[in-house]
């Protein structure tokens, strides 16, 4: 539960408040929103480059030290941005403050944790996590416009910098995940895990379990972007698209809670098939979407799938990792995931901006879920006795 307060406040200020503090910060000071997106995308990406830092603090000493320092460095950072006199120390400091919470305090970290806490109810743990996590745009997007008009974008700000600490601090005191002893007998194969990032990419298995990921990151990045727009384009007005938008946000939270039940049932690749082929079949749905039945469809069917992928992608992870250098590994693969994060989007905006139509950029979604499903499906498997990949052929189970 307290990871879970953790995820809000570092996701719900640094990730999903930005957006609304966009339109103030640029009507107020008149700087331009592309410049002033460029901010969020410097720090994305020197989150994803400091991930890597980050888990190798987590992995030798725990998850307090990464925690404190994120939480320290990323609100100085983030109070000097609400104090900043030009659009380029504006997203510098922004851009820096982002990228140290982001690689501190997000997923990479707290899944990791949540990992080596529990090692044999992974799914469960999983499943309170991202619950709670998921609560963090309900909670802080209308927080963030309540700020902004009470007190102006620069308080509001330093406001809601506050409110993250509050909702981090309780983690950095009480949650204590010590680095596993290697040296213990009773070990078990997702305590050893790969020894070294070296190890780990020398690996069939990872690396396409990361590919998996990375296009699958892909369509989703680009889903929750543009489905907006794709609305839109099925001939929505703008406030039923943001309406029907708000309602996919809610519909993912159940989504989440029925994580444990999903991979209980099917097993955590058998789960990832099914969400990548829901998400894949909801996503074509509004290629044709001329008719309200297929946009309730799209919304209900991607709205729970959406849910569930960042838990899975983490509970794959794990249990392809082990908790031995997990913070480490989770570090690097976000990396090459905050940059197929940041190229689906442009990908599909380019697509839909040359074709000035939404079904190709719709159906290469798909496409992309596609190439997973495909990478899931011819993975290694692992041989029990000796936890590395085996030759088993790839439609057995």
């Amino acid at each position: 539960m307290l990871l879970g307060l953790l995820t809000v406040g570092a996701y719900g200020f640094t990730f999903y408040s930005f957006g609304v503090f966009l339109e103030p910060i640029s009507t107020d000071t008149g700087w331009s929103k592309t410049g002033l997106s460029g901010g969020f995308a410097l720090g994305t990406i020197a989150g994803g480059a400091g991930g890597v830092v980050a888990g190798r603090v987590f992995d030798a000493r725990g998850p307090r030290p990464v925690f404190a320092a994120g939480l320290a460095v990323g609100s100085t950072l983030l109070l000097l941005a609400a104090n900043a006199s030009s659009l380029l120390a504006f997203a510098l400091m922004w851009g820096a403050g982002h990228g140290a919470v982001s690689a501190s305090l997000f997923y990479n970290i707290t899944m990791a944790t949540t990992s080596r806490l529990y090692p044999h109810d992974r799914a469960k743990a999983f499943t309170v996590l991202t619950f709670v996590g998921g609560f963090a745009l309900p909670i802080f997007g209308p927080l963030a416009g309540f700020v902004i008009g009470e007190w102006g974008w620069r308080d509001g700000m330093r406001i809601l910098v506050g409110i993250q600490a509050l909702l981090v601090a309780p983690a950095i005191i009480l949650v204590s995940a010590s680095r596993p002893d290697s040296s213990a007998d009773e070990s078990t194969e997702e305590e050893e895990g790969y020894g070294s990032l070296r190890e780990a990419l020398r690996s069939r298995e990872v690396i396409q379990m990361t590919a998996m990921f990375a296009f699958s990151i892909a369509a989703v990045s680009a889903i929750q972007v543009h489905h907006v727009a794709a609305l839109r384009a099925a001939g929505l007005s703008l406030g039923a698209a943001a309406t029907i938008a708000g309602i996919r946000g809610l519909i993912s939270l159940p989504g989440r809670g029925a994580l444990a039940l999903v991979q209980g049932r099917l097993g955590t690749a058998g789960a990832t098939l099914t969400i990548y082929v829901a998400m894949a079949a909801g996503t074509l749905l509004l290629v044709p979407a001329g008719h309200i039945a297929f946009v309730w469809a799209f919304v209900i069917i991607t709205g729970f799938a959406f849910g569930t992928i960042v838990p899975l992608q983490g509970l794959y992870s794990a249990e392809v990792l082990g908790n031995r250098r997990l913070g480490t590994l989770l570090g690097a693969q976000a990396v090459v995931l905050t940059l197929a994060g940041a190229s689906g989007p442009l990908l599909i905006g380019f697509i839909a901006d040359s074709s000035d139509s939404y079904r190709p950029a719709l159906m290469l979604i798909a496409a992309l879920y596609a190439v997973a499903i495909l990478l899931l499906l011819t993975r290694p498997r692992r041989t029990k006795a000796s936890g590395r990949p085996s030759a088993v052929p790839a439609g057995s189970r």
